[in-house]
Formats: structure tokens, sequence, C-alpha cells
């Protein structure tokens, strides 16, 4: 399948590369199907390329390499809404926000994505009553 992104041209990706958010990403309700791009394996980066908007898409990292301590529970609704089986299928990514200066750029850790890979199920948690706030320093 071919999408177009404002960043990446257009790409082939595959179908069952796609996840999808029933509950959306908040802020961003139309977009329910995203997919993960990594275009350099030697950086710590990935996108959260939307699938039906080529200008929606997130730079996304993986927090532990951050943040060694960063830790927050699943609900039980939670795993049941993603469908979670064994918790060895969950993915957690966090945004990044880049702004002028990569030396200023932020991860958000109050509301990380947590993905079940083998479903293809995705949602962006909201931790409440956290010490974790939407812009951590991404260089430490």
């Amino acid at each position: 399948m071919e999408i177009t992104t404002e960043r990446f041209g257009i790409i082939e990706i595959n179908e069952d590369e796609i996840i999808a958010f029933p509950q959306a990403i908040p802020g961003f309700e139309q977009e329910r199907r995203f997919v993960i791009l990594q275009p350099n394996k030697e950086i710590p980066f990935s996108f959260l390329q939307s699938v039906g908007n080529g200008r929606i898409s997130f730079i996304i990292t993986n927090p532990f390499w951050f943040y060694k301590d960063y830790e927050f529970d699943l609900s039980p609704s939670t795993l049941e809404q993603l469908k979670v089986q064994e918790k060895e299928n969950i993915m957690v990514w966090s945004i990044v926000t880049i702004k002028d200066d990569i030396q200023q750029a932020t991860l958000n850790l109050q509301a990380p994505i947590v993905i079940n890979h083998s479903e293809k199920l995705g949602m962006q948690l909201i931790l409440h009553e956290t010490e974790y706030h939407t812009k951590h320093k991404l260089l430490l």
C-alpha cells in the first residue's frame, strides 16, 4: 500500500504494519491509523506516521533509553482495550518535541504511546497523579 507523507514523500507500507488507535490520539481525533517508520536504524528516533494524513507525523523514541527508571502501571481496562495477552507484546514510546535546537528537545513522559504490537492496537495513555510531565529534557 502506498501512502503520501510530507516528510518522506510517497512510501510503500505493508497493511499488516498499520496500528489502529480506536480512541485516537488527543487532538488528532480524525486520525486512527498509524505506522511506525524508522528511516535510520543508527539513531534512536522513529516516526509515528498517520496513514490517512501525510502531514501528521510524530517523532517518537523509546523513553527507557533516556530515563532508565521510567515506570508506570497499565490498568486492567487498558490491558483489555489493547487486547494484551502477553506483556512482552507491549511497546512504549514517547513523543519527542524539538523546537529550534536539538539541545532543547523534550520527551512527553506523562502521555506515553502504548502499543500492543501483536494486535496492532495503540493508545496514548494519559498518566494522572504522577511526577512525570510533558517536557522532560531529552539529552541527559
